[in-house]
C-alpha cells in the first residue's frame, strides 16, 4: 500500500494515496494495525470429522466418497491452522480485488490451487441455492431419518447428531441404500466441519442434501468453486476488525501459503505422495511441521517479501498430476463468479497472471462491486 505525509510534522498515514481501487481502507483491519490498536487474533472455525484422515472413515463408504469426488478430502489428516498466519494473511487481503496485496504486488488463491492442492472439482454445475419445499422430507428420504427438533436450528442440523447417528457402520451392513445414507452424512460432516463451516462450527445446512441424491451426479457439481467462493466471502468479512473468526476452508489457505512461501516453515517440504493432490504431502503422520503462531513474525516476514520470495508456479506439470487435480484446468485463468448456495464472489486471476507463467499487464477494474458483500442470491426472508 502507498502512504502519504504532510510537510508540517511529516504525519504518515496508512493506505492508498488514491482510493479509486482500494475504497474500503477506512474499515479495513490494516488501518487498526497501523493505528497500533490491540492485535486481533482470528480463530479458524473447524470441526474435523476425524484427525486420522481415511483411517477414521468407515471402510464400507470409501468407494462412495471417492465416487462423489470427496475422496481426497477424507484422506487429509488433521492439520492445525496457525492463527498468526491466518490473521496476517487477512491483514493483506483486499475485498475489492480478492487478492493479497504484498510489497511485490498481488497474489491470491485460485481455482488452480483448489484443484492441485485438494483435488476438488472446480468446473461443473454450479452449487446454487434452489427451492426445497420440504427439507425434512428430503432428510428422511436421503438420510433415512428426520433429526429431532432439539438437534435442529432453522434448516441446520447439529454435526454432533450426525456423528452420533452415522459415525460408525456395523460390519454386517452391506445394503447399498443404507451405505449411501451414511456416505451422505459423512459428506455433510465434511461440508459443515471443514469445507464451508459457519461461525458456529457446530451445525451444517440440510440444504446441501439436494446435491447429494445421486452419487453418479454429485461429482459433476463445481464443489471446488463453491468452497473457494465461500472462503473468499469469509476472508472479506474477516477484514472487519470487529470480526473474531474466519470461517471457510482455512486449511486450504494455509496449504496455499506453505506452497507459495515455503520459507515460512523451518522444516523442508515433504515429498508429494504418488498420484495424489499436493496438499496430501502434509498428511503423512511422519511429517513434523514446524511453524510459528506469532503474528509479529508473519507481519515481519510478509513486509520483507520481494518478487523472489514467492514461488509463482509451485506445482508439477499437469501431466504428472491425477485427473481430479486437473479437472477444469481450462477455466483456471477465467474471470468467473464463484457460486456457493446463496453466495456469489468473483474469481479474478487476471490480477495474478504471474501465477500462470505470464507477464502481468495492467488489469481491468475488478469485477467486485463495493457492496458485493451485502449481496446474496437469496430472495425474501425464509424464501429460497
Amino acid at each position: 500500500m502507498a502512504s502519504s505525509s504532510s510537510s508540517r510534522g511529516m504525519r504518515v498515514t496508512c493506505g492508498p494515496v488514491d482510493d479509486d481501487l482500494l475504497s474500503l481502507q477506512n474499515i479495513h483491519v490494516s488501518q487498526h494495525v497501523w493505528n497500533r490498536e490491540e492485535d486481533k487474533r482470528l480463530i479458524a472455525r473447524r470441526a474435523t470429522p476425524t484427525r486420522t484422515g481415511i483411517a477414521g472413515v468407515p471402510q464400507q463408504i470409501i468407494p462412495l466418497l471417492d465416487q462423489a469426488g470427496f475422496g481426497w478430502i477424507t484422506r487429509l489428516n488433521y492439520i492445525k491452522v496457525s492463527p498468526g498466519l491466518l490473521t496476517t494473511l487477512v491483514e493483506h487481503w483486499r475485498p475489492e480485488t480478492h487478492t493479497f496485496h504484498m510489497p511485490f504486488g498481488e497474489c491470491t488463491i485460485t481455482l488452480q490451487d483448489v484443484g492441485m492442492l485438494v483435488g476438488l472439482p472446480v468446473d461443473g454445475e454450479p452449487v446454487l441455492s434452489r427451492g426445497i419445499p420440504n427439507i425434512f422430507g428430503l432428510a428422511e428420504e436421503l438420510l433415512g431419518v428426520v433429526p429431532p427438533q432439539s438437534e435442529i436450528k432453522g434448516h441446520r442440523v447439529r454435526l454432533s447428531w450426525l456423528t452420533a447417528n452415522f459415525g460408525d457402520i456395523a460390519d454386517d451392513i452391506d445394503d447399498v441404500h443404507v451405505l449411501a445414507r451414511y456416505a451422505r452424512a459423512w459428506i455433510l460432516r465434511y461440508l459443515g466441519g471443514v469445507l464451508v463451516p459457519d461461525r458456529s462450527s457446530a451445525y451444517v445446512s440440510l440444504r446441501w442434501l439436494v446435491f447429494l441424491r445421486d452419487f453418479d451426479i454429485i461429482r459433476t457439481y463445481a464443489w471446488g468453486a463453491a468452497v473457494l467462493g465461500y472462503l473468499y466471502r469469509n476472508l472479506c468479512t474477516s477484514t472487519d476488525y470487529k470480526t473474531p473468526t474466519c470461517d471457510g476452508f482455512t486449511l486450504l489457505l494455509q496449504l496455499w501459503a506453505w506452497e507459495r512461501f515455503p520459507t515460512i516453515l523451518s522444516s523442508p517440504l515433504p515429498p508429494i505422495p504418488p498420484g495424489s493432490p499436493i496438499g496430501l504431502r502434509w498428511s503423512n503422520t511422519a511429517t513434523k511441521i514446524s511453524m510459528s503462531d506469532d503474528i509479529k513474525f508473519y507481519r515481519k516476514y510478509f513486509d520483507r517479501t520481494t518478487r523472489k520470495s514467492i514461488i509463482w508456479q509451485p506445482y508439477p506439470p499437469v501431466e504428472q498430476m491425477p485427473g481430479d487435480c486437473t479437472q477444469g484446468m481450462q477455466i483456471w485463468g477465467s474471470i468467473i463468479p464463484l457460486l456457493c448456495l446463496c453466495i456469489c464472489e468473483w474469481h479474478q486471476p487476471d490480477r495474478v497472471m504471474r501465477q500462470f507463467g505470464c507477464q502481468q499487464p495492467i488489469p481491468n477494474p475488478p469485477m467486485t462491486p463495493t457492496n458485493v458483500h451485502a449481496l446474496t442470491l437469496r430472495g425474501k426472508v425464509e424464501d429460497d
